[in-house]
């Protein structure tokens, strides 16, 4: 179902490029690019507090269909008031998406076994990862027969009848509250505060979102790098995709055995690299800096994972966890007005790769930060749960 239902995400791959032949200004498609994501940040955390003592089988199919819904609207978007009319979609399909995707998290981590966390994320991943290896290879073959970004937009929102089926053997999960022992009062903003801060995840939060600037501004700007470099946008989402599935195929049994700091320090290093190669590299290594890509990604999403899932308390996993996805929306909204400002500023797309590069570098000094703070805190004796 979240596979399906990330497609919706990952068919977008070629929206800002669609907004540039509408002749929309740059710092506006970042703006366009960027509402959906803050729209799911503002209602994520919504979300989860009013969703943890109720069921979530109903939130869930209404988020379907009303995301089905907006994808079937693209194709009468037009005429001069073009912009509003894209906004108001971003806007409403944020929504849905927020809820979605606040449900999913507390069903998964109510499914992990102990001890087994970033294994459980990094199968996760694989929902989100197999529609940017499918919908963009199929999307670039089928887009001249389609006529058009809006109509290949309004056909993935067939995906959405799929999704709608997986509720039935989902309902009896769904329909149990998470947590069915909090008062009607709901859950107050000072045990919130609490659950968000009390293992000492600043950095480690830090480190997801800019971890997160970097794949969200790769995704978007991707193709228009393309026309600069003349490799074929397919060639980068199939074969990095493929190359993180079999990354977390193949390894997720020893992803808990990993180094986390480490492990992130080296993948974030490799991945400035391939920014870098992927923007002013020759044509011939657009696969191998594609691949280097791919297994950064494969290795560094699910230990960030892992160490907020580790470093959280039973009571708090779920709450956290939806920090975490926020960390990515924000992201979300942050990476496509950098790229927009980028572009405007005439540095065009290779200047927004500079700026994944710049990103995941910080991603990687957030880590070290946080294992510092770590080392300091056990020389202590303090714990970090």
């Amino acid at each position: 179902m979240t596979m399906f239902c990330n497609s919706f995400v990952a068919v977008f791959y070629c929206f800002e490029q669609w907004l540039e032949a509408l002749s929309v200004s740059p710092n506006w498609r970042g703006v366009l690019l960027a509402s959906m994501f803050a729209m799911v940040l503002l209602f994520r955390q919504v979300a989860s507090v009013l969703l943890l003592r109720r069921g979530k089988l109903v939130p869930m199919a209404l988020s379907i269909m009303v995301s089905s819904g907006v994808m079937l609207a693209y194709p009468h978007v037009g005429g001069a008031h073009v912009i509003g009319m894209v906004l108001l979609l971003r806007v409403v399909q944020g929504i849905a998406l927020a809820v979605f995707s606040c449900c999913t998290v507390s069903v998964l981590v109510s499914c992990i076994p102990a001890g087994q966390s970033a294994r459980g994320f990094a199968i996760f991943s694989l929902t989100l990862l197999l529609p940017y290896s499918i919908i963009p290879a199929l999307g670039e073959q089928i887009l001249p027969l389609l006529g058009g970004e809006p109509r290949l937009f309004a056909i993935t929102s067939l995906l959405g009848v799929p999704s709608l089926l997986m509720l039935i053997p989902l309902a009896p999960r769904l329909r149990k509250p998470e947590l069915a022992h909090v008062s009607e009062g709901g859950v107050s903003g000072k045990a919130l505060w609490q659950a968000v801060s009390h293992s000492g995840l600043f950095f480690v939060y830090m480190s997801c979102m800019t971890f997160s600037i970097m794949t969200v501004l790769a995704i978007f700007f991707m193709k228009g790098l393309c026309t600069l470099t003349g490799a074929h946008p397919a060639w980068f989402f199939t074969t990095y995709t493929l190359t993180i599935i079999l990354v977390r195929l193949v390894g997720s049994h020893r992803l808990d055995s990993l180094p986390r700091h480490k492990i992130t320090l080296l993948c974030s290093a490799l991945l400035i690299c391939c920014m870098l190669g992927l923007a002013w590299g020759p044509l011939w290594a657009f696969i191998p800096f594609t691949f280097c890509y791919g297994l950064g990604l494969g290795l560094l999403y699910p230990l960030l994972a892992a160490t907020v899932y580790d470093r959280s308390t039973a009571t708090t996993r779920s709450i956290n966890s939806n920090v975490m996805m926020a960390t990515f929306d924000a992201s979300g909204i942050l990476a496509p007005i950098i790229g927009g400002l980028v572009i405007h500023e005439g540095f065009g797309y290779r200047g927004v790769f500079a700026a994944t590069a710049i990103s995941v570098g910080l991603c990687g000094l957030s880590m070290l930060a946080d294992m510092v703070r770590v080392t300091v805190w056990k020389r202590q004796g303090r714990v970090t749960q």
